[in-house]
Order: C-alpha cells, then structure tokens, then sequence
C-alpha cells in the first residue's frame, strides 16, 4: 500500500513528533490464536468456522514490562482513531498490524488475513518505549509505555515519569496541529450514511427508567404533610423527583423507539422534508396509528383509536407534553374562596374536586412532582410495555424476527431483506 491517506489529500502541518521520536521495528509480530489472552478474548470474535481471529504477543518485545497504560478516549479533548492513525500514517508509514481476521485458503493452503488491530512502537529513550495500539477489535485506543526493568529508586521514576509527560504532551500537541486531517462533511457520504449502525436509545432510556424505579422505591421521599407556620415560605422539596424522573425516561423510551422505526423504515417516497409534520414530527398518537401506512415492515395498525389502548396512549401523550413542556396544570393551582366572610383554601391536588372532576382527573396523570409515585410509574411502565407489544405484533414475519435481535440490544443492524428461493 502506498503511505497516501485516502480521502483527504492533505499533509501534516506538524512533524515534530516524528522527528523528536522514531519509530522502532516490533520484534513480536507473528500473528497467532494462541497469543489472545484471558482479557482479550472476551472482545473478539470467536466459532466462525475456517475464521479465526489472531493477534501478536501483547508486549512489544521479549523481557520488557508494562510501566503504564492510558485509556486515550478518556483523556484526550481532541480523540479520534482514525485522525490519529493518518497522523502516524503519515510520520512513520504503514503500522504493525497486531490483530487481524484469518481465513483458511483450501487450495493454497495458507492464511488470508485481514487487518484489523494496528499499532506503532515509538522509542522514548534507551529502554523507554510507547506504543500507541488499537485494541477490542479497533474500537479502543491505548497508549502503552514499555520498559525494560521497572525503575527503582526515586530518581529512575521521576526521570522515567518526566519522559513519559514529554511524550504526551508532544503526541497530544501533534493531534491538535494536524487536526485537518478529519472533516466529518468531507468523510460522510451517501454510503457512508446508509451503512452507519444505530445506537439502541430506546434500550438504554427504557433500562435508565427501569433503574430508577428501583432506585426510588428504595431511597425515593416523598415530601411529608405538615402544617405550615404563619409566614412561613418552605423550601422546595425534591421528593418523588426519581419516581417523576423514571416515568419521563419511559415515555421518552417509547418515543425513541418510534423515531428508531420512523428513521430505519420510512418509505422512501416519504422521505422528502414536506412530509416530515405528518411522519417523524408529527405527534405521538399519529406516529403509531399511521405507522404502517408511511413505513415499510408493518401488516397491520400498531394502534386503533377508541380501543382501551388507545385510550392509554392519549394519557400517555398528555402527561409527556405537560411534563416536557413544563406545562401549568390544575396541579399546580391553589385557590382560595371567601364565604361568610371566611377564608376557605382549595387545592386540587389534596381536595375532593366533585365527582365529574374527580372522574375527569382521573384520566389524567398528576403532574405534580410530589404525586408521582410507585403506582403511576408502575402503570406508565405496563402502558408503554403493552405498546411495545403492539408495535411487534404488528410488524411482518421478517420484520418482527429483525426487531426482536436488537430491542433490548445496544446497537441496531441495518434491515436486510432475506433472499427468497425459487
């Protein structure tokens, strides 16, 4: 391969850092199986039949410890792996590969291996080295110092520690220097685009939501009922705030997972912008009873209006837009009548409201924070799951096996439509 960065024809602005530090053959280069180790294995691919996955010996070279290892996506404010790899592609040409997938050729009986962990060895001093390494299949980027005997009295490590900031600071000063080497509009084209994989935001809000459920049952307080002094002005209470916040994490949940679906499965004839305020924008309620009728992978409505459902949803739909809007409520009033020349004081909330109120309260969930309990949550959670439910049994065969692999998943494949024989 030639030493050219692909994509972006440019040069680096800075080669200080190669000049300050040159790059040292690896001795352990041989790929092999065998080299995967307990804390590696767990991160690599594994019964692929005639694939196997190989890496190189972790340490660099024979004898030489492990001094200290660096997380760099925690550390560095500039971090991108493929930025990084064109910098040293760049300064020091092609990189050790340690870690590649390997295919069996059965008629040239040899290893096909595709690259896919890579490193550099960088001397520091006599020694001292670093390694900037790839790692758990080139979704990590570690910065490892290497040294041959582990100092120590004061003076070795303090030397060893001032050497090893050095090279830090001029690794991170060479990242900021030749940050042109990424544009995120120049990288992402329209293939780029359609073969990107999906968070699964509705898993890890539904999962935040489940959590803090459990957290406020088991610490959650709710505000006590006490009589005020005169003048008193009482501080505000945060009590039911875990239990409000579970139940705003559920129905974001849900709405994630429409907007999932909406994104992955529009039609493409809908796809145009003018169409956006009656398919991905539009609200909660429309979304999933015309679901089938602007996406793909649907046989039937998810929903249909005046069922029991139905009827859940909409208080679902009013609570989400009183809670995110911060909407005032009759919650959140409190009047006060003269009668007979005496002050009477009424509060929605805590007050008998007549009947045709009550019953009309009673379709709504409360939206004071202090109301929001165990039970509200709780039925919230059974509307939201049964609407999952619903969303799922109404999607096709196909469709309904592709969204029960990744529903609870982390991330979302792309939807390929199975080959049909004959």
């Amino acid at each position: 391969m030639a030493n050219k960065v692909t994509k972006l024809k440019q040069k680096l602005h800075s080669e200080s850092m190669a000049k300050t530090y040159p790059r040292i053959e690896r001795e352990n280069c041989a790929l092999s199986d065998e080299h995967l180790t307990d804390e590696m294995a767990p991160y690599c691919p594994t019964n692929m039949g005639d694939i196997v996955y190989v890496v190189t010996k972790e340490s660099p070279f024979e004898g030489y410890h492990l001094l200290e290892e660096l997380d760099l996506q925690t550390i560095l404010p500039f971090f991108n792996t493929l930025l990084i790899y064109r910098i040293f592609k760049l300064s020091y040409g092609q990189p050790d590969i340690l870690g590649a997938l390997s295919e069996l050729d059965l008629i040239k009986k040899t290893f096909k291996a595709q690259p896919v962990e890579w490193g550099y060895i960088l001397k520091i001093m006599d020694n001292l080295f670093a390694e900037i390494r790839s790692s758990n299949m080139n979704t990590r980027l570690k910065l490892k110092y290497w040294i041959k005997s582990v100092p120590k009295n004061k003076d070795e490590k303090k030397l060893a520690i001032r050497k090893m900031q050095g090279f830090f600071s001029a690794f991170e000063d060479s990242i900021k220097k030749n940050a042109h080497l990424f544009n995120e509009e120049k990288e992402i084209d329209d293939q780029t685009e359609s073969d990107a994989a999906i968070l699964n935001i509705f898993s890890e809000r539904y999962r935040s939501a489940e959590a803090l459920l459990i957290m406020a049952q088991e610490g959650d307080i709710l505000p006590d009922r006490r009589d005020l002094e005169f003048g008193e002005a009482p501080k505000v209470n945060t009590g039911g705030s875990i239990y409000l916040s579970s139940s705003i994490l559920f129905v974001i949940a849900l709405e994630s997972l429409i907007n999932t679906l909406y994104h992955l499965l529009l039609r493409p004839e809908f796809q145009a912008e003018p169409y956006e305020r009656v398919t991905a924008r539009a609200d909660l309620d429309i979304r999933l009873i015309s679901a089938h009728l602007f996406c793909e992978g649907f046989n039937a409505p998810i929903l249909t209006p005046h069922s029991e459902l139905w009827g859940r949803l909409l208080k679902l739909r009013q609570f989400r837009n009183d809670m995110i809007h911060g909407n005032i409520t009759s919650d959140h009033v409190v009047y006060s009548f003269l009668e007979d020349k005496i002050t009477f004081f009424y509060g929605p909330t805590t007050d008998f409201r007549g009947y045709k109120a009550e019953d009309k309260a009673a379709r709504k969930y409360p939206t004071s924070m202090a109301h929001v309990n165990k039970d509200i949550v709780s039925e919230i959670k059974e509307t939201v799951d049964l609407i999952i439910r619903a969303i799922i049994d109404a999607a096709t065969d196909e469709h309904r096996e592709w969204i029960n692999k990744w529903i609870w998943e982390a991330m979302i494949p792309k939807f390929i439509k199975p080959r049909r024989l004959g």
